[in-house]
């Protein structure tokens, strides 16, 4: 037997270079979840906006209780400092949704993406199963 390439220059180094080779393209799968994911973060990011306009408009309306079933907030009677600390716990929870939205939505965006394609796939293995 005669070698006479080896490494990148045989038949199986220029398949495995095209494997690796990235030509800056994403795939059509890439492209999806890419806009599935942008689309579950930005459903994610209003509906924290959303909370928050809505604790902190019930904490200044005087709708929020403590533990003790006091309200919280009366205008002129809280103190400065007490208010602050009532907005912050409220960002604290905002925050906290943000939070779990973001690791929580990626699998479902893989789980979507994948369940479409698969279902396309079988879709157009039907049609072509009919055509012929």
């Amino acid at each position: 037997m005669e070698v006479t390439d080896v490494g990148i220059n045989t038949e199986w180094g220029l398949l495995m270079a095209s494997i690796y080779e990235d030509n800056g393209e994403e795939t059509p799968l890439q492209v999806r979840l890419n806009g599935v994911a942008m689309f579950i973060g930005i459903v994610g990011l209003l509906v924290v906006v959303f909370v928050l306009v809505v604790l902190l408009i019930r904490y200044f309306i005087g709708h929020t209780e403590n533990t003790e079933g006091f309200v919280r907030f009366k205008a002129g009677k809280t103190s400065f400092s007490t208010t602050v600390d009532g907005v912050i716990k409220i960002v604290t929870i905002t925050v906290t949704i943000v939070v779990v939205v973001v690791p929580e939505g990626l699998p479902l965006a893989v789980t979507l993406t994948l369940t479409y394609s698969m279902q396309k796939m079988m879709a157009d293995k039907a049609l072509s199963c009919l055509l012929n």
